[in-house]
């Protein structure tokens, strides 16, 4: 829950009790002599502020650096270690062929639950190639493989997935700057992916419908916004139905 008060846009600090993993939040002290005598006497609430850090741990217990890939993934069996290296090359890579293989078996493939978080890292990356089209409909096609294989339960994955589908679709991207980029039609996909992983795994996450239309109605009625995101938007809107 946030804390309201007079305070500054700083993150509280937190302490952690040796005898157990317990943090709470360290009080620092007040000088009440200067605080009587200031002449600067709030006028009301700052605005509240959410800092966030993620952290992977690797096989022994260990934190990854934010960003980084997680190491767990060399904790896996052999055989799902060259699966998750072949499918993620072979997706990325040059071959047309090689990556429709890779993305059907990944459809289809009823082995590789454990594999599910780290597919899951791999599409969030939408973020770091919004300037190259092509990455990015390869990561939306990773996307629809995880949606559509009937063995895996998405879980609380579902809103890491539904967070990279909708910054496809309604984010400026730096690749929409060139006017010869078809970013609509990456938008129209992502569109219809919205709507597919609501339709089938939107059960798994409590307040996703609510929260995904207010996230489109935001951005439908911020002027500020360029036209390509007004129709993202407006794309996704129709992919989710009249209702």
């Amino acid at each position: 829950q946030a804390v309201c008060g007079y305070g500054s846009q700083d993150a509280l600090p937190f302490r952690a009790i040796k005898e157990g993993e317990l943090y709470f939040q360290e009080d620092r002290e007040v000088n009440l002599v200067e605080l009587a005598l200031a002449t600067n006497i709030p006028k009301g609430c700052a605005e509240t502020a959410v800092r966030v850090h993620v952290s992977y741990l690797d096989g022994k217990g260990n934190l990854e650096p934010q960003g980084a890939v997680p190491s767990a993934v060399s904790t896996l069996t052999d055989d799902l270690l060259k699966y998750y290296q072949h499918v993620t090359r072979a997706v990325l890579g040059d071959d047309p062929q090689l990556m429709k293989v890779a993305l059907q078996d990944l459809q289809t493939n009823s082995k590789i639950a454990a594999l599910l978080p780290y597919f899951v890292y791999v599409v969030s990356g939408v973020k770091s190639v919004s300037h190259d089209l092509e990455q990015l409909n390869r990561l939306l096609h990773i996307a629809r493989s995880l949606i559509q294989n009937p063995f895996l339960c998405l879980g609380s994955y579902v809103r890491s997935l539904v967070g990279s589908v909708m910054y496809c679709a309604l984010e400026p991207l730096a690749a929409s700057i060139n006017p010869l980029n078809d970013h609509w039609t990456l938008r129209d996909y992502a569109a219809m992916l919205l709507s597919r992983v609501f339709w089938t795994h939107g059960d798994l996450a409590s307040g996703l419908y609510p929260q995904i239309l207010l996230s489109l109605q935001k951005v439908l009625a911020d002027p500020v916004r360029p036209l390509c995101s007004h129709y993202g938007a407006v794309a996704g809107l129709h992919a989710l139905g009249w209702q």
